[in-house]
């Protein structure tokens, strides 16, 4: 499984010649890492007296992050799982009418799978960034810089995982759903960009003040 590679077996498959591990599992691993960051930040903040008053809601942050990080470890191998279905049913035989209904029939719900995949790690993206706007804002000012750097890579990967759901949503012929994941990719976008913009406002603030 690739989510049990070590960070440099991962990357050389990453560069390596082969379709999988592509951009959705490296949307995947960037995004659990700032989950990571997220939770490093929360952590450092939980306990503090001088944060005593928002502690409730940083033990939720960490639950939170620690959840999302091992969900989207999940997803690389799930993301590397819709893609291949994906191949395979490319490599299906098409010569005959009944071979390309068949192809069809396989092809349609194997792209609305590998775009569900990254759908899914930009879904968990949003919030991250979200999390890590509200650390920044509010979390251990020796923290600031992590919980920045969480909410740009999470923003980055969240980026990326849309892409990858794009390229997919071309080939796929449900125009309703094609059209309602649209939607709803401009939406994580405009949230993406409003949290990371608000996490950096607050990191630029605290870091000068």
């Amino acid at each position: 499984m690739l989510s049990e590679s070590t960070i440099a077996e991962f990357l050389e498959q990453l560069g390596s010649s082969q379709p999988v591990p592509g951009g959705g599992g490296a949307a995947a691993l960037s995004g659990a890492q700032a989950a990571s960051l997220v939770t490093m930040v929360a952590r450092l903040t939980a306990g503090k007296a001088a944060f005593a008053a928002i502690e409730g809601r940083i033990r939720e942050i960490i639950v939170e992050g620690d959840r999302r990080r091992q969900e989207l470890i999940q997803a690389i191998d799930q993301d590397a799982a819709a893609f291949e279905a994906v191949i395979q049913a490319y490599a299906l035989p098409h010569t005959t009418a009944e071979e390309k209904a068949v192809r069809a029939a396989s092809l349609q719900p194997a792209l609305k799978g590998a775009t569900e995949s990254p759908l899914n790690i930009a879904r968990h993206c949003v919030a991250l960034v979200g999390l890590a706007a509200e650390l920044a804002e509010s979390s251990n000012p020796q923290t600031i810089s992590d919980a920045g750097t969480a909410a740009v890579l999470a923003e980055a990967a969240l980026s990326g995982a849309v892409l990858q759901a794009r390229i997919n949503l071309k080939a796929i012929k449900d125009t309703q759903y094609v059209e309602h994941s649209r939607g709803e990719i401009a939406l994580l976008l405009m949230v993406a960009h409003d949290s990371r913009t608000r996490a950096m406002a607050a990191v630029e603030n605290r870091l000068e003040s």
